[in-house]
């Protein structure tokens, strides 16, 4: 079997300066507990620059290498990945090498260029050596063309101390940064297409993510909540296991239907929403609040309407989509995988509860009044006794 490494880039980590190495750490521990199935197969190496290599030390099944693949594809922080053969520091042997290498994508390209790099200085070649052998080794045997200034394929070669690499193709990854190195934070999820994305996005700016759903079984169907926790599961693919909080508000709406003025129901039920999310956050020792908010999408998503269902929390509030429209949102949700699961047909808790004609321009004052008119503490706390809690992985 050819030797074979996994490169693994990571641009945005590069520019941290001295604290590159704190954002590298958590990255592969990130990659630790994902690949942790894997592990007879494989081992971490060391950074090099913008980089750092897992070695596949074991024959590793082809659909398990997929896999791994599929798993740095998916984490963030990692902008691109190669799959690299490692060959000997002979001029023979790198030739060898990069013919078998090139022979696994000859159907995709019909140029190429060598790009050589000789690090260990000690051979007895240079790297325009490696250009020209090489080169003319791929030429004879695939009959491909050279092309220096725009090729289908760059292969490149690079010869460190006591073996050479030797690469082709980029996968490319989604970028961002590790998941927790931005701290932790709680997400507000619905069933909808919305907050998923805004969690994922939340996720790839190293926000180490619990979600809170709230639900009104049994007014809505207990389907709703396996919609949910199917969500979830889709982004566990970025994250790895996540904490999920199911929270009931049936009697919290009820409270303010009876109470309160209808045109203000779903702004005051999102104010003791994210009230429910403060306390789980204390718990959870998270600094922050993820919303799907985007501003002007629905009629509680207007600034006033925002500033009043805001006030009274202590935590950041975090609206990833708050400037994006819902074409951008759509694409995204469906390059994360949760439209399709998104756009089941279940209810949730805030499309039950939409009055026929709901306030756009909330007054604060008027509404802190009509807030104040709930027995707030006791509503909480019923909701937190009957919450459940699902561990996703």
């Amino acid at each position: 079997m050819t030797r074979q490494i996994l490169i693994i880039n990571f641009e945005e980590i590069y520019l941290k300066g001295k604290n590159q190495k704190i954002f590298i750490k958590q990255l592969i521990r990130n990659l630790k507990r994902k690949l942790k199935p894997f592990s007879e197969f494989i081992k971490f190496e060391k950074s090099h620059g913008g980089s750092f290599f897992i070695e596949i030390i074991k024959e590793i099944p082809r659909d398990f290498l997929y896999h791994i693949i599929e798993i740095l594809k998916k984490t963030p922080g990692i902008t691109g990945i190669y799959i690299a053969d490692v060959a000997g520091i002979t001029l023979e042997e790198i030739i060898s090498a990069s013919l078998q290498h090139i022979k696994n994508y000859q159907e995709e390209f019909d140029s190429f260029a060598v790009i050589a790099k000789r690090i260990n200085k000690s051979v007895d070649f240079s790297s325009l050596d490696i250009g020209r052998e090489v080169g003319s080794a791929i030429h004879d045997t695939f009959q491909k063309r050279v092309d220096l200034t725009h090729p289908d394929l760059k292969l490149y070669i690079k010869v460190r101390g006591k073996y050479t690499i030797i690469y082709s193709k980029i996968i490319p990854g989604i970028g961002g940064l590790p998941v927790g190195t931005s701290g932790k934070a709680i997400a507000m999820l619905s069933g909808g297409i919305d907050s998923p994305v805004a969690t994922f996005m939340a996720m790839n700016r190293g926000l180490h993510i619990t979600a809170a759903h709230f639900h009104s079984v049994p007014k809505t169907s207990p389907e709703s909540i396996e919609k949910v926790k199917k969500i979830v599961k889709q982004l566990t693919d970025f994250q790895g296991e996540i904490k999920l909080y199911l929270i009931p508000v049936l009697k919290i709406q009820q409270a303010i239907a009876q109470n309160t003025d209808s045109r203000l129901r779903l702004i005051l039920l999102r104010r003791i929403m994210l009230k429910i999310g403060e306390r789980i956050a204390a718990e959870q020792k998270a600094k922050a609040l993820i919303t799907g908010d985007s501003l002007g999408q629905v009629a509680s998503q207007t600034l006033e309407n925002m500033r009043a269902t805001e006030e009274g929390i202590k935590n950041i509030i975090i609206r990833p989509l708050v400037a994006l429209d819902k074409k951008f949102i759509i694409k995204k949700a469906r390059e994360i995988g949760t439209y399709e699961i998104s756009i089941l047909p279940h209810d949730d808790a805030c499309s039950l509860f939409t009055p026929k004609s709901p306030e756009t321009k909330a007054d604060l004052k008027y509404t802190n009044e009509q807030y104040a008119k709930l027995n707030e503490y006791n509503l909480i706390e019923d909701a937190l006794q009957q919450m459940e809690t699902v561990i996703i992985s």
